[in-house]
């Protein structure tokens, strides 16, 4: 069933995520039950908030035929966003179970940068889809000044003093650099560049889908650049305001694969 451009099922996605995300922060900030309980709310939630994502991508994935491309491109994403979860549930063994901070670098990281792989392949293999449908030097060229300007300013705003510290170590600078240039290079690129090339074929509707990926994936590398001067500064901590941002990135990109399933497989109108 359909409300409006998007299923109940898509509405049903953004919204409770969204509120979900939200109430595992407000939750947080009100400090209830001591900064333990607020640490173990804040970890425990983002695992529940972020393995949605997951479970929708991955299921979404599987409503469509198999061979079809579709499948195993949001499939892709999907194993992605698990993968993630997997580092986020390594990283509350570390600190709920085991009361202790976790290192940076440290396991979960394993897990965030095998995400990339996943998350990657799966955008970057959607747009190769599109070659030779349009015209792809436009959308080529704005995709990549846009990635450029992206990723520059990350780097002035947030990096650039992490990188030239030289009490920093050299895997820690390593990352500090990997996870914006991933998110900029390796996800909004190519997924900015899908939605300028969907944008030429008949309407315009299948790049609906992708917007919210692009949407997510900035909101991604925002937080991840963030967590990074963070880190450096030592005025992260768990609960941080800035967990928010990757539990709604990846929110976005469940409801993106969604959005993709009611523009392929629309639900019948009773």
């Amino acid at each position: 069933m359909t409300t409006g451009a998007f299923s109940r099922r898509t509405w049903a996605v953004l919204v409770f995520g969204l509120a979900a995300a939200v109430i595992v922060q407000m939750l947080v900030a009100s400090g209830v039950g001591g900064e333990s309980t607020a640490v173990a709310i804040s970890d425990i939630g983002g695992i529940l908030v972020i393995g949605m994502a997951a479970v929708v991508t991955i299921r979404t994935a599987l409503a469509f035929g198999t061979g079809e491309p579709l499948r195993a491109q949001w499939l892709a994403i999907g194993v992605g966003i698990a993968v993630y979860v997997l580092g986020d549930i390594v990283w509350a063994y570390t600190e709920v179970v085991r009361g202790l901070d976790p290192p940076f670098p440290g396991l979960p990281d394993i897990f965030y940068v095998a995400m990339y792989v996943f998350l990657g392949w799966g955008i970057i293999s959607a747009a190769l889809a599109y070659k030779g449908l349009v015209r792809m030097k436009v959308p080529l060229i704005s995709s990549a000044v846009i990635t450029i300007a992206s990723a520059a300013a990350i780097y002035v705003v947030l990096v650039k003093d992490i990188i030239l510290d030289p009490s920093v170590a050299f895997l820690e600078k390593a990352l500090t650099v990997f996870y914006p240039a991933g998110d900029t290079l390796l996800l909004l690129a190519p997924a900015v560049f899908i939605v300028l090339v969907v944008s030429q074929l008949g309407r315009g509707a299948l790049g609906v889908p992708w917007r919210f990926v692009v949407a997510g994936v900035a909101v991604l590398a925002v937080a991840d650049a963030v967590y990074q001067w963070l880190e450096w500064q030592g005025a992260y901590s768990t609960g941080h305001i800035i967990d928010l941002g990757w539990m709604i990135g990846y929110v976005l990109l469940a409801v993106g694969a969604s959005v993709m399933r009611d523009l392929i497989l629309p639900a019948p109108r009773g």
